[in-house]
């Protein structure tokens, strides 16, 4: 086990771990996996799946009790920049570890795409953030990352790329550490020339005080980040675009809410955690299926984005469900795009109606449409 502890500490310390994922528990217990995803020189997001929910962490690298992780788990998959390590564990914790070369002809494939953001031009918030060298070439552990913040932007794009008006207003609820809240003011500020103002809302103060500082450093005068709940910003500013990635559970949904109250032309969501309807799903046609907690979880989370979805149609907006990154970083990859329309009562109120019978074959009672009936967002 030592040897299989020593590999991972030395990817974490030498900066090049991708990621790493526990799985095959020892025990019974709820914890079924750990994932570690490098974010930074200093942190890692790590993921813990339980039976029917998870728990997503930002942690230091000293945090992390690698000998405890090995010791609970069968199996271990450490990927890096130049190798994958599968790790196998027996009862007394002796390791086999089978090490397998990354192609270098893939990584060179992937590099050649043409990004909005290109590698290889310095990219000031990018250095800042550490995805960058000083030189602007991508730091290899950190490509995963530059291509996801490359995604989002395309799929902004085909929002934006014909847009008239020049002056925008957006706000990112749940930023965190603001890669694509900082990823968003460069494209509409630099790429597109956009007079445009972002906030960055969370609620970690040492995140948001540490996203100021880059924003001041990086002259991104218009972009800033503050403290606090979804429900409790306020703004008499009208709102043109926003944003919310990973919000938990019903999160999404005030987010949605705050939305409707403000008008917004456009929103792009990746919800996550679907605790809500978890507790109320139902279906006499399907309960060989919920009474199996993984399925129960994943038919929940299809259910939830698509009650989103229909309620939004109901409310007048076109929406779009895609891939955001791939499954592979994490399960939570669907981005639902919303785009306001000028729907008639009679499309909204038949938009409505669906929902009605999607929502009682499941037997749940949303929280948002609960606010969206008493906001009179709704037209039935």
């Amino acid at each position: 086990m030592d040897k299989a502890i020593d590999i991972l500490k030395k990817t974490l310390d030498d900066n090049t771990l991708i990621s790493a994922s526990f799985s095959a528990p020892r025990s019974k217990d709820d914890l079924r996996n750990i994932n570690i995803q490098a974010l930074s020189l200093d942190e890692v997001k790590v993921e813990f799946r339980h039976q029917k929910h998870n728990d997503i962490k930002t942690l230091k690298k000293s945090e992390l009790d690698l000998e405890s992780y090995f010791f609970e788990f069968k199996q271990c998959l450490i990927k890096d920049e130049n190798n994958e390590y599968q790790i196998l564990l027996n009862k007394k914790r002796k390791s086999k570890i089978i090490i397998k070369e990354v192609s270098a002809i893939k990584v060179n494939h992937n590099r050649q795409k043409n990004y909005l953001i290109p590698d290889g031009e310095k990219c000031d918030w990018l250095f800042e953030i550490g995805v960058m060298d000083k030189d602007g070439k991508v730091k290899s552990n950190y490509y995963k990352k530059f291509r996801q913040i490359n995604r989002f932007l395309e799929m902004v794009n085909d929002l934006y790329k014909d847009a008239e008006d020049k002056k925008y207003h957006l706000i990112d609820f749940g930023c965190g550490k603001s890669y694509l809240t900082f990823a968003l003011y460069h494209y509409f500020t630099v790429i597109k020339k956009f007079e445009t103002s972002i906030t960055g809302i969370d609620l970690k103060q040492e995140v948001i005080d540490h996203c100021n500082e880059v924003a001041t450093k990086v002259n991104f005068s218009n972009l800033k980040f503050v403290h606090g709940f979804i429900h409790d910003f306020k703004t008499e500013d009208p709102i043109d675009f926003v944003v919310t990635l990973h919000a938990c559970d019903t999160a999404t949904d005030d987010a949605i809410l705050f939305s409707l109250k403000h008008n917004a032309k456009k929103m792009m969501f990746v919800p996550c955690c679907q605790h809500e309807l978890n507790k109320q799903i139902k279906n006499a046609e399907s309960n060989i299926m919920l009474k199996h907690g993984i399925f129960k979880d994943r038919v929940t989370a299809l259910v939830t984005d698509t009650m989103r979805t229909q309620l939004l149609e109901a409310c007048g907006y076109k929406v779009q469900s895609m891939e955001f990154i791939d499954l592979e970083h994490t399960a939570k990859n669907i981005l639902l795009r919303c785009v306001k329309t000028n729907k008639s009562d009679k499309q909204k109120e038949d938009a409505f109606k669906l929902y009605e019978d999607f929502r009682n074959q499941w037997e749940i009672k949303p929280y948002l449409e609960k606010m969206m009936m008493e906001n009179n967002y709704l037209t039935k």
